[in-house]
Protein backbone atom coordinates (compact mmCIF):
# COMPACT_ATOMS: atom_id res chain seq x y z
CA UNK A 1 0.00 0.00 0.00
CA UNK A 2 1.72 3.35 -0.97
CA UNK A 3 1.27 5.96 1.75
CA UNK A 4 0.77 10.01 0.57
CA UNK A 5 2.43 12.99 2.19
CA UNK A 6 1.85 16.40 2.74
CA UNK A 7 3.05 16.87 -1.35
CA UNK A 8 0.62 14.38 -3.04
CA UNK A 9 -0.80 15.47 -6.25
CA UNK A 10 -4.36 14.65 -6.03
CA UNK A 11 -6.88 14.55 -9.03
CA UNK A 12 -9.91 12.27 -9.63
CA UNK A 13 -13.08 11.56 -11.66
CA UNK A 14 -16.53 13.13 -10.68
CA UNK A 15 -19.82 11.99 -12.37
CA UNK A 16 -23.23 10.39 -11.13
CA UNK A 17 -22.45 7.69 -10.78
CA UNK A 18 -19.32 6.86 -11.28
CA UNK A 19 -18.69 3.75 -9.63
CA UNK A 20 -18.57 2.00 -12.82
CA UNK A 21 -15.46 4.04 -13.94
CA UNK A 22 -12.45 2.28 -14.68
CA UNK A 23 -10.23 5.32 -14.47
CA UNK A 24 -9.11 4.77 -11.22
CA UNK A 25 -7.75 1.66 -11.12
CA UNK A 26 -5.93 2.72 -14.19
CA UNK A 27 -4.38 5.26 -12.96
CA UNK A 28 -3.64 3.74 -9.43
CA UNK A 29 -1.48 1.51 -11.44
CA UNK A 30 0.40 3.79 -13.07
CA UNK A 31 0.80 6.65 -10.23
CA UNK A 32 2.15 3.32 -8.01
CA UNK A 33 3.49 1.67 -11.01
CA UNK A 34 6.37 4.95 -11.59
CA UNK A 35 6.61 5.51 -7.54
CA UNK A 36 4.42 9.09 -7.88
CA UNK A 37 3.35 10.40 -4.86
CA UNK A 38 -0.42 10.86 -6.07
CA UNK A 39 -3.66 9.77 -5.66
CA UNK A 40 -6.59 9.51 -8.29
CA UNK A 41 -10.29 9.27 -6.37
CA UNK A 42 -13.61 8.92 -7.97
CA UNK A 43 -16.34 11.12 -6.77
CA UNK A 44 -20.16 10.89 -6.86
CA UNK A 45 -21.10 14.25 -7.58
CA UNK A 46 -24.96 15.17 -7.64
CA UNK A 47 -25.64 17.55 -10.29
CA UNK A 48 -26.97 20.48 -7.86
CA UNK A 49 -23.28 20.12 -6.36
CA UNK A 50 -21.17 20.18 -8.95
CA UNK A 51 -20.37 24.11 -8.76
CA UNK A 52 -19.71 23.56 -5.30
CA UNK A 53 -17.63 20.12 -5.66
CA UNK A 54 -14.75 21.82 -8.15
CA UNK A 55 -14.53 25.12 -6.64
CA UNK A 56 -13.97 22.72 -3.17
CA UNK A 57 -11.32 20.41 -4.81
CA UNK A 58 -9.74 23.25 -6.54
CA UNK A 59 -9.15 24.91 -3.18
CA UNK A 60 -8.15 21.88 -1.13
CA UNK A 61 -5.20 21.54 -3.92
CA UNK A 62 -6.38 18.89 -6.22
CA UNK A 63 -4.21 19.33 -9.37
CA UNK A 64 -7.50 18.77 -11.65
CA UNK A 65 -10.27 16.15 -12.55
CA UNK A 66 -11.49 13.80 -15.10
CA UNK A 67 -15.58 14.17 -15.95
CA UNK A 68 -17.86 11.97 -16.93
CA UNK A 69 -21.54 11.95 -17.48
CA UNK A 70 -23.92 13.61 -16.51
CA UNK A 71 -21.42 16.65 -16.18
CA UNK A 72 -19.34 17.04 -19.21
CA UNK A 73 -22.02 19.91 -20.28
CA UNK A 74 -22.23 21.29 -16.65
CA UNK A 75 -18.43 21.88 -15.83
CA UNK A 76 -18.62 24.53 -19.03
CA UNK A 77 -19.73 27.25 -16.90
CA UNK A 78 -17.09 27.03 -14.48
CA UNK A 79 -14.29 27.21 -16.72
CA UNK A 80 -12.25 30.66 -16.79
CA UNK A 81 -11.19 28.92 -20.44
CA UNK A 82 -12.17 26.35 -22.87
CA UNK A 83 -9.76 24.94 -25.37
CA UNK A 84 -10.99 24.88 -29.18
CA UNK A 85 -11.54 21.19 -28.57
CA UNK A 86 -14.01 21.57 -25.64
CA UNK A 87 -15.65 24.16 -27.63
CA UNK A 88 -15.65 22.10 -30.48
CA UNK A 89 -17.45 18.91 -28.51
CA UNK A 90 -19.40 21.57 -26.56
CA UNK A 91 -18.32 19.37 -23.23
CA UNK A 92 -15.65 18.75 -20.75
CA UNK A 93 -14.32 15.74 -19.72
CA UNK A 94 -11.12 17.54 -18.52
CA UNK A 95 -10.56 20.18 -15.58
CA UNK A 96 -7.37 21.38 -14.89
CA UNK A 97 -6.43 23.51 -12.19
CA UNK A 98 -4.17 26.13 -12.10
CA UNK A 99 -3.64 29.36 -9.97
CA UNK A 100 -4.89 31.34 -12.99
CA UNK A 101 -8.09 29.54 -12.98
CA UNK A 102 -9.68 26.21 -14.53
CA UNK A 103 -8.93 25.29 -18.00
CA UNK A 104 -11.58 22.88 -19.70
CA UNK A 105 -11.14 20.59 -22.31
CA UNK A 106 -12.09 17.77 -24.28
CA UNK A 107 -9.98 14.51 -25.08
CA UNK A 108 -12.28 12.52 -26.56
CA UNK A 109 -11.45 13.41 -30.23
CA UNK A 110 -8.25 12.78 -29.93
CA UNK A 111 -8.70 9.95 -28.25
CA UNK A 112 -10.32 7.98 -30.57
CA UNK A 113 -8.57 9.23 -33.58
CA UNK A 114 -5.76 7.77 -32.39
CA UNK A 115 -7.39 4.82 -31.36
CA UNK A 116 -8.66 4.37 -35.47
CA UNK A 117 -4.83 5.03 -36.02
CA UNK A 118 -4.06 2.45 -33.62
CA UNK A 119 -5.98 -0.07 -35.34
CA UNK A 120 -4.53 0.90 -39.02
CA UNK A 121 -7.87 3.16 -40.27
CA UNK A 122 -7.20 6.23 -41.60
CA UNK A 123 -9.62 8.98 -39.97
CA UNK A 124 -9.41 10.55 -43.45
CA UNK A 125 -11.03 7.94 -45.14
CA UNK A 126 -14.45 8.99 -44.40
CA UNK A 127 -17.16 10.54 -42.09
CA UNK A 128 -17.27 8.97 -38.80
CA UNK A 129 -19.68 9.73 -35.53
CA UNK A 130 -18.05 9.98 -32.34
CA UNK A 131 -21.01 8.53 -29.50
CA UNK A 132 -20.71 9.68 -26.07
CA UNK A 133 -18.55 12.94 -25.96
Amino acid sequence: MQFLTGRARLAGVIGYPVSHSRSPRLHGHWLAQLGIDGAYVPMAVAPSDLGAAVRGLRAAGFAGLNVTLPHKEGVLGLCDRVTAAGRRAGAINTLVFGPDGITGTNTDGTGFVANLRAHGVDPAAGPALLLGA
